[in-house]
């Protein structure tokens, strides 16, 4: 299968923005490069410092299927850095497009990728040898072509929730999947059940993939949000974008158990407050806010 490439020269300063952008419209993968990268403490200790070179700017490079309507696509993106550009600074801003093959897209970042803890949680490429030490939970991944590599300040937020939120026993539903990083860690932290779904039949594949490299038992399967879904579960996470949560705030009580938790994160800081507004007009009670960087989780309850 062949990708499009969209790659925005911009800033340090702006890339959160702009890869909020880039997924809220359809990327299957966000790729950062700048010089910050090797020199934020903690959050980036698996990258290889090696692979790259000092620049006085960053590139954000977003991918998109063959399918997608590339003219439309860079307008609109076009369009969403003007907006963006009134209020931080995007620095050049300029688009390029290229195609790529799915298989040069996954190699070429595997040599940054390496295994990084998160609490409790050891994320582990499936390509490196590793041996845990201590009570660390390992899960293994190769996320493909699917978001979700357990590096991004959203996808860590989920994966400190789930380790505080999620106990023995529990039912939990993952909502919007990608590589099924966090129905896996949900899994490993003995969950009774785990329900993951995603609109996006590569995101599925891949997270069945990841499943079976853990040696997980979890249910997959194509759907759009919790559309359909009658079962009530402990906890429901979404790691998302801020306007999907807003719109899944009206439906997820429906599958939360009374008194439950929702784990919503994939917010960009501009938008938490709109997505606080959305939540207390769905009468969704706010039980923890955290922010990474720019990026914000939200955990709420259903009340009876």
């Amino acid at each position: 299968m062949r990708w499009y490439e969209i790659s925005i020269k911009t800033t340090e300063e702006a890339e959160d923005a702009i890869s909020n952008i880039l997924y809220e419209l359809g990327a299957n993968g966000v790729v950062i490069e700048d010089n910050e990268i090797v020199t934020r403490p903690n959050l980036w200790d698996y990258i290889d410092e090696n692979q790259f070179t000092k620049k006085d700017y960053a590139r954000v490079c977003a991918y998109f299927p063959e399918s997608s309507n590339i003219l439309e696509l860079t307008h609109t993106i076009e369009e969403r850095l003007k907006e963006t550009a009134k209020y931080i600074d995007i620095g050049e801003g300029k688009i390029s497009v290229s195609e790529v093959n799915e298989k040069d897209w996954a190699e070429e970042w595997k040599k940054y990728y390496k295994p990084v803890e998160i609490g409790n949680i050891v994320i582990v490429p499936s390509w490196e040898d590793y041996k845990a030490e201590g009570n660390k939970t390992i899960v293994k991944l190769d996320p493909g072509m699917a978001f979700g590599t357990g590096t991004h300040e959203s996808t860590i937020l989920c994966l400190e929730a789930i380790q505080k939120y999620v106990k023995p026993g529990m039912d939990v539903l993952d909502v919007g999947t990608g590589s099924g990083i966090l129905a896996i860690a949900a899994k490993k932290f003995l969950a009774r059940r785990v329900l993951a779904v995603d609109i996006d039949e590569v995101a599925v594949k891949v997270a069945e993939e990841n499943a079976r490299l853990n040696g997980v038992e979890i249910e997959i399967k194509k759907n759009d949000l919790v559309e359909g879904i009658e079962e009530k579960f402990d906890v429901v996470v979404a790691n998302i974008v801020a306007d999907i949560i807003m719109r899944l705030s009206r439906d997820v009580k429906k599958v939360l158990k009374d008194d439950r938790i929702f784990i919503s994160s994939g917010i960009i800081e501009d938008r938490l407050e709109d997505v606080l507004k959305s939540f207390e007009k769905n009468s969704l009670e706010i039980v923890e806010v955290k922010k990474l960087g720019t990026w914000c989780l939200v955990v709420s309850k259903k009340t009876v």
